[in-house]
């Protein structure tokens, strides 16, 4: 049911000729992300940690052309939480950077449906706004990429600070688009069609 919502969106998308943006956050912290791996036999490998609650938000977009097809992963970290006043930014943002209507599809965090409130009432020619259905991340490939960057790309990184935390997961971020297999796949696992 799901997967029909979401390729009818894309449907529309490619119908009107714009770009079609998949939206996400997620967080990042200074905690290790464990894995297994590899070692010297009775020689473990050791992760130091800082001990710190400091976290920052990541921001990911995957980008469609509407013609093309294309895919682009688009990523940025921020301190603190999303709220609607920096979703109207990063809206504004992504606003100037194309300079014509795009089509927005995120999840329902309460930044999201007021970012949309505010545009709709402000500038409703700049965007059109779509939802993932409730309850439905794995509909998301973005999602997908917060894996990748965690999971493969991160494992067993030990972030000393903040900004060795940031250059960590820009890294990660960029093997993503590095990879020409990657955004394919993560559509196909999300069951959507390109």
């Amino acid at each position: 049911m799901g997967e029909v919502y979401v390729e009818t969106i894309e449907k529309k998308a490619r119908e009107l000729g714009i770009t079609l943006i998949l939206w996400d956050e997620t967080g990042f912290s200074l905690s290790p992300i464990r894995g297994t791996t590899w070692c010297e036999v009775g020689k473990p490998r050791e992760l130091r940690e800082t001990y710190s609650r400091q976290s920052q938000t990541g921001l990911g977009m995957i980008t469609m052309t509407p013609i093309r097809q294309l895919l682009e992963f688009r990523f940025t970290m921020f301190d603190g939480a999303m709220n609607t006043e920096l979703m109207i930014f990063f809206l504004t943002m992504v606003r100037r950077y194309y300079g014509k209507q795009v089509m927005i599809i995120f999840d329902r965090l309460k930044a999201h449906i007021g970012a949309q409130a505010y545009f709709e009432r402000t500038r409703p020619e700049w965007f059109l706004f779509e939802y993932f259905p409730s309850y439905s991340p794995e509909l998301n490939p973005v999602e997908q990429c917060w894996q990748h960057m965690k999971n493969v790309s991160m494992t067993n990184f030990v972030p000393m600070c903040g900004n060795c935390l940031e250059e960590k997961a820009f890294e990660a971020a960029q093997e993503i688009n590095n990879d020409p297999k990657l955004l394919p796949a993560f559509f196909h696992h999300a069951k959507l069609s390109l």
